[in-house]
């Protein structure tokens, strides 16, 4: 999900990052879609609007749609085609929990069965 805020702040999720862009490997991950939403709709906006992604590892706050088009290596240059095999071939780790953590969400944070860890 990405929100348009006073058609000038665009807060983006894990859809967009600052050079970068949400992962597809996890369950339910679509490249092709994840495509298609940012080059089909976010990138439709002026290049001045402000992006502010969900997060970002290296510090950075805002950029801007134009920005973006031009610098992002997910996204500049690339084809549709291009882009899922990027992000199909991107062999990252996979997060401690994620297979627990995805469920979850999708129910609400409503665990199917609760686990007692002490610690």
């Amino acid at each position: 999900m990405a929100y348009l805020v006073n058609d000038t702040y665009l807060l983006t999720g894990d859809a967009l990052f600052i050079r970068g862009c949400g992962r597809t490997d996890f369950q339910y991950g679509d490249a092709g879609l994840l495509y298609d939403a940012v080059t089909q709709k976010l990138f439709t906006l002026p290049d001045d609007t402000l992006v502010y992604p969900g997060h970002d590892y290296q510090g950075r706050t805002v950029s801007t749609i134009g920005e973006e088009k031009l610098w992002n290596p997910r996204f500049a240059g690339l084809s549709r085609s291009q882009f899922i095999e990027l992000m199909n071939n991107l062999n990252l780790p996979m997060p401690k929990k994620m297979l627990e953590a995805v469920p979850a969400n999708q129910h609400c944070g409503k665990v199917l069965m609760a686990l007692d860890y002490q610690i």
